[in-house]
This record gives C-alpha cells, structure tokens and sequence, in this order.
C-alpha cells in the first residue's frame, strides 16, 4: 500500500519492448512513486545500485531464452542481476517465470506477482493480441479480413477475442477445438465450429489463425489447405506448425508474436501499470 500524498514508493521497470516505456510512463504519473528505468533507453537510470526498488516490474513475457530480453538497447539481461534489487517485502511482477526463479525471488524476501494470474489484464492483452492479428491480416499483400474465411483453431481467451473481431470486420469465422463443450459455446455464440482438425474446414478457410501451443498443423493439414490459404502463428513456442515443414511444403506461415508490444504498446503498457497499481490501493490486497 502507499499513501499518494506523500513520495513513499520507489518502482523499477526494467527490460522488455515499448509496453514497458509506456507502463514506466503511466506509473510515473501517480502521486506519491518514484518510477526508474532500466536497459529500456540507452540513457537509463546509472545510478540504481544506491536504490532499493519497492516494486520490480518486468516484461509481460519475462524469459526468452532464459534470460530477460532488452530489444530497445540490443541486449539481455541474467535473470540473477534482478536479485541485487530485491529485499525484504520487494514485490516482483513477471510473466511465466519457471518456479525455480521464483523460488529465487522468495528466498531474497520478496514476493512474485504473475502477469497471467490477473484475468482483467490477460482478457485485455487477448483483445490486444486480435488488433495486432487483424492489423497483419489487413497489412499482408492481397489479404483482408472483411470477406476472408477464416479458421481459428483453439478457443481460448486470444481464439475468442479473434473471432470476435474477425467477424465485427466481416469475416466468416470457423472454429476448430477439441473439447465438445468448447464447439458447443462456439456454436451458441453464432460461429461454425468444426472437429479437430476438420479437413473440409482447412480446405474451405483462406486464412487459418493457430492458438494453440503445441504441433496441430502436420503433413495431412497441410497437404489439404489451398495453395493461397496461409497460415497466421498466435501461439507460443513450441507453436502449432512446424515452419521447416510448412516451407518445405510451399505453404507460407506467418509468426505473430507479441503483437501487443508490436502494434499496440501504449494501451498494453497502460493495463500492465493499472495492473501493478492495482495491488497497492488503500485497502487492497498485497499478499498476493
């Protein structure tokens, strides 16, 4: 908790792409923080070694490659320099951070906040993630959504926001998933929903949205997809098809990942600082 009439509370964003300038700027906003920055401009904050941070913020997907990505200055950064900052009660907002870095961070005395737990922010980033898909629909040479038949396979929080506005823009949207409880809510709220993976479904889509993080794209799905039909990656490694394949197989897919750092960052830097600020209003819950 801090008291917004009095300078008490010290923030540090560090790393990650443009959310993070615009999480930093938000922050920064609010009476009684002190925001620092660092590895997101090349004239950061040199002087943190003499401040221990209150809060630590870190990008929404805190990890690649084991280490906290930097692009702003062509860098990454060993998760362990986060641990010189911490202390006692420091609370440290990440995103998918494997448990034996946590464990890190609760053994130093702070506590871990993950971006994935608040369902406010992922519902928001999902929506966010659909704007920069349709954005790369609509910027691809001869694409467009109004009118496209598109299949989106999955339904979760980014395949719904997807088909939501997919179909605002006038698409015909399909859907394949494996649960039939999930067929079952895709049919109620007016979409065609298909078995997974239904060939007639792949064969009839011009563009096919992929949302799930595993391989469902093979030999057969590919061999079935017209030869103008490609494919749009959402999901996260280890993705849904296997590119070397895809290409091997004259079929074009296209990677979106972080689109909302890519095509939207000052909303998606705005949700993660009202996000953080959320935990600390008079009277809110900090435990986490």
């Amino acid at each position: 908790m801090y008291d917004k009439d009095r300078v008490n509370m010290n923030i540090l964003v560090l790393g990650g792409d443009a959310r993070q300038i615009y999480c930093a700027g938000r922050l920064s906003l609010e009476p009684g923080i002190i925001t620092h920055t660092l590895y997101l401009k090349e004239d950061d904050d040199k002087c943190m070694d003499s401040v221990k941070p209150d809060v630590i913020v870190l990008p929404y997907v805190t990890l690649k490659d084991g280490r906290i990505s930097c692009p702003l200055v062509s860098k990454s950064v060993d998760f362990e320099e986060i641990l010189k900052y911490v202390k006692a009660g420091t609370k440290l907002f990440a995103g998918m951070l494997p448990s034996d870095k946590k464990d890190e961070i609760i053994s130093a005395g702070g506590e871990v906040f993950d971006w994935f737990d608040d369902e406010d922010l992922t519902q928001k980033n999902a929506a966010l993630t659909a704007d920069g898909a349709a954005q790369i629909i609509v910027g691809k040479s001869h694409s467009a959504v109004s009118g496209s038949k598109i299949l989106i396979l999955g339904w979760g929080r980014v395949a719904k926001a997807c088909a939501k506005l997919f179909r605002a823009m006038g698409a015909e949207v399909a859907v394949s998933a494996r649960r039939s409880s999930a067929r079952l809510d895709c049919v109620l709220n007016g979409y065609k929903s298909f078995e997974f993976i239904d060939r007639k479904a792949i064969e009839a889509a011009d563009i096919i949205v992929n949302t799930i993080p595993c391989n469902v794209i093979n030999v057969d799905e590919l061999k079935a997809m017209r030869q103008e039909c490609w494919i749009l990656e959402l999901a996260s490694k280890p993705y849904g098809v296997d590119f070397s394949l895809a290409e091997d197989m004259n079929r074009e897919v296209v990677l979106g990942a972080g689109l909302p750092g890519k095509y939207t960052p000052e909303f998606a830097g705005r949700y993660m600082a009202e996000s953080v600020l959320s935990k600390f209003k008079k009277g809110g819950d900090c435990s986490g």
